[in-house]
Order: C-alpha cells, then structure tokens, then sequence
C-alpha cells in the first residue's frame, strides 16, 4: 500500500504505529515518523532487527502487521514531540523501537527527579572515576539493566585502568555510581547480551576491541554515592559526543580547577 501522491502536502509529517493481529493487544509494538510513505517502509524491509523479528512472526501466521496513522498534518517539531511522548507512555521496553524518540533524554520521571536534575549542584571529584554519558535515562528500568548498559563496552586506552569508579551521567547529572573491580575484553563476561533468557540476547553477538569493567553498584543512599548522585559533572565532558569522559589526566591525577572551572593540570 501507498499514500496516493495528491493527498501527501496534507499528510504532513505524521505519527504511525505497526500492531500485531496474533496477538489480541490493543498496543502497537512499534510507533514511528515520517512523511509520504514512510509508514510502509517497514513492510518491505525494516532498518530495525527488532522490528523485522516480529514483522517475520506475524508473516508466518499467514497475517500482516496493521498499521495505523495516529496523527498527522504536524510539523516536524510537533511529530518529534509526539512519538516521544507516545514511546515514554508506553514503555520503550514494551515496543520494537531501537531510540526512545527524539528529544527523549528525560521521560517517565518524577516531579521530585525533574526538580533535582535541572537544579543539579556543580560539584567537583575527589576520585579517579571515568564517567559514562548514558542517553536517554530511564527510571524504570533494572538496575541490572542500568549497569551493563554503563560497563560495556567502550572503545578505551589504558587511560581507563586509574579509573577507581564509574558514574553513569545523564545530561551532566550523576544517576549511579559503580566500584570497579577490573576490566576485561568486550563479550568475556556476563552480560544480558549473551542471557539466552533476556529480551535483549544477542545470540550472534561479534566481540569487538572494546572494554567492559566488571564492579557493583554503590547503593544510592549511601554516604559515598551521596557525594555525586544528582549533581552536576558537566565541567568534565570536554567532548561532547564522546561517551566516555574522565576526573583525571592521564598520569592519573584528578583534575584540578581554577576559579573559571578550567583544568590546570591537563598532561
């Protein structure tokens, strides 16, 4: 099926969602965007595994995934809005998605969280810790979830071995803290990529040159992990787009800072 080319200046930029008919639900397992014919695209060949494993699910029964357009005739601003709102509502844990939207960086929060992150304090590391830039946060799920998303696995130089401690930050905020124990190749440890039993197993999983630490969470309300959860870590993310990003040089020094919170002790 196709959009008949005349109706498409009235379309717009629209929401859409895929349903599978086998299963009775009332949910869509996959929401998206797009303009013109981008609704059907996934009926051909989907850019998403996830996707594809279920549209092959469905073909197998004999049916064919309903899509539904639960919007349209919006700008891009307003459709980016709305299947980020979609997606937060309906749990991206619970959909085919890949990304939770765009401008997702915070859904599914409390009032108390919001008010915390945005009114996050500057605070400066007395540690040797590498941080992990980890978007979007999601409260909800694991922590397990939550620490391997944060362990593994990071294109890393031997910088990474002073490292006593790993933050997973969000938007500059401090979520969780983590001891680390030591760090081995990537795939060479326990990871819900390679759990059979998880939603996320990735049963041809290649090992790449990359770095995963093996540690434990520091309970949030502890004392220590109270020093650096939800505050504010943004003067040490000195490249932006990098995922990994350090509280000391590379001799191992924690940074120090002047009274313009600039670095004087870079190697």
């Amino acid at each position: 099926m196709n959009f008949p080319s005349n109706i498409h200046d009235s379309l717009k930029n629209y929401l859409y969602a895929y349903y599978d008919p086998s299963d009775g639900s009332s949910l869509p397992f996959y929401i998206g965007r797009g303009v013109k014919n981008r609704a059907f695209d996934h009926l051909k060949e989907s850019h998403s595994d996830e996707v594809q494993t279920v549209i092959n699910k469905i073909k197998s029964l004999g049916m064919t995934p309903v899509v539904k357009i639960i919007m349209h005739g919006l700008t891009l601003q307003q459709v980016k809005a709305a299947e980020t709102a979609a997606i937060a509502l309906l749990g991206k844990d619970n959909l085919a998605n890949l990304k939770a939207g765009s401008g997702s960086g915070l859904t599914n929060t409390s009032p108390r969280e919001l008010i915390d992150h945005y009114n996050a304090k500057d605070v400066t590391i007395k540690h040797r810790v590498i941080m992990i830039v980890r978007n979007p946060w999601n409260p909800d799920v694991s922590e397990a979830l939550h620490y391997d998303r944060t362990r593994s696995a990071w294109n890393l130089g031997p910088k990474k071995d002073f490292a006593d401690y790993a933050f997973l930050v969000h938007q500059g905020v401090v979520k969780r803290v983590y001891k680390i124990a030591d760090w081995y190749p990537d795939g060479t440890t326990f990871h819900y990529r390679n759990d059979p039993s998880h939603q996320y197993y990735l049963k041809d999983y290649g090992i790449r040159e990359r770095f995963e630490f093996v540690g434990r969470l520091i309970e949030p309300h502890t004392k220590f992990a109270k020093l650096y959860i939800g505050k504010s870590v943004k003067k040490y993310i000195r490249a932006r787009g990098s995922p990994e990003h350090y509280s000391y040089n590379k001799k191992g020094e924690v940074y120090k800072f002047d009274n313009n919170n600039k670095i004087t002790n870079l190697p």
